[in-house]
């Protein structure tokens, strides 16, 4: 990775790690808007020089790829576990990053440490050449020793220009993955730990939506969806974005028939199969003997 490649990496982490902040201080408040809270960081992104590649959150028993629809009225309840989500990019080169937070209440501290200390281990192994399987025994040791589990069918991954997940996923147990991580390469490390079975499954309305295949397109709604979300060049957009644009009737139209051609795929909100809570903490970093671990704001700690 040259420098110029690089500093894009760190100037889009060090503007995901305070949005990210910023974002998950206003939603541990009780009372505190979801819709308002995701407009917030979105605007933040920008505000501070950044591209926008996603701004998600979670709640509870959903461990991620939940946004709040235009009239969404949810606020956050004392006992809320929230996940934020952030992804920045400065040029495509993305920085993805996560915390989770308890709102007005300390019932989840070993379950949110656990997934803060499983992110930790796993980066003090980051180097070339160590095995995939290492990474993911590490996450696991840490949340069963606070005893807890890793969610097995959710992952870490390695980031491309433009793509969330660049073709190589980071189990967060031992999956006996001998693939061994390489010099340069982009990575997130993003342990979810739960109190449940350790699984998850699609649950709810799809909010989230990424163009995954280029085809013509019969209607005007959905050409106008197509050229609204162009400026993504295939980054996740959100359901809010096009009903502020084209209204609500228009755009789920256009949303309907893009996905029955398979020219979009919708992501709906990832529970817990069994309920339990779910906390996740993510970095992203390049490979190198010392990792570049370029989404760390000075407050983190872990």
């Amino acid at each position: 990775m040259d420098s110029e490649i690089l500093q894009k990496c760190i100037k889009a982490g060090k503007i995901a790690a305070q949005v990210r902040r910023e974002t998950a201080a206003r939603l541990e408040k009780p009372g505190a808007s979801f819709l308002e809270s995701l407009d917030f960081a979105e605007g933040r992104i920008l505000k501070l020089g950044g591209q926008i590649a996603w701004a998600q959150m979670a709640l509870n028993d959903v461990a991620a790829h939940f946004c709040p629809e235009e009239d969404d009225t949810q606020v956050s309840q004392e006992g809320d576990l929230i996940k934020v989500d952030i992804g920045v990019h400065i040029d495509g080169y993305i920085a993805d990053n996560a915390m989770a937070v308890e709102v007005a209440t300390k019932e989840y501290t070993d379950l949110i440490k656990a997934a803060q200390n499983a992110l930790k281990s796993a980066i003090k192994l980051v180097r070339p050449g160590c095995q995939l399987w290492e990474l993911g025994e590490a996450q696991y040791s840490e949340a069963e020793a606070l005893g807890f589990t890793t969610v097995k069918n959710l992952s870490g991954h390695t980031i491309t220009p433009y793509t969330v997940h660049g073709g190589v996923s980071i189990p967060a147990f031992n999956n006996k993955d001998k693939t061994e991580l390489q010099e340069g390469w982009q990575v997130a490390i993003e342990p979810f730990v739960t109190n449940g079975q350790g699984m998850i499954r699609e649950k709810g309305k799809a909010t989230v939506f990424m163009v995954e295949a280029e085809k013509g397109v019969r209607s005007l709604y959905a050409k106008k969806i197509l050229e609204q979300v162009k400026p993504q060049q295939g980054l996740p957009f959100t359901t809010r974005w096009l009903t502020r644009k084209l209204g609500k009737g228009s755009a789920v139209l256009g949303l309907r028939e893009l996905q029955q051609s398979g020219i979009i795929h919708a992501y709906p909100p990832l529970a817990e199969v069994s309920g339990g809570m779910v906390s996740q903490f993510e970095h992203s970093m390049v490979v190198k003997d010392k990792p570049v671990v370029y989404t760390r704001h000075e407050e983190d700690g872990w």
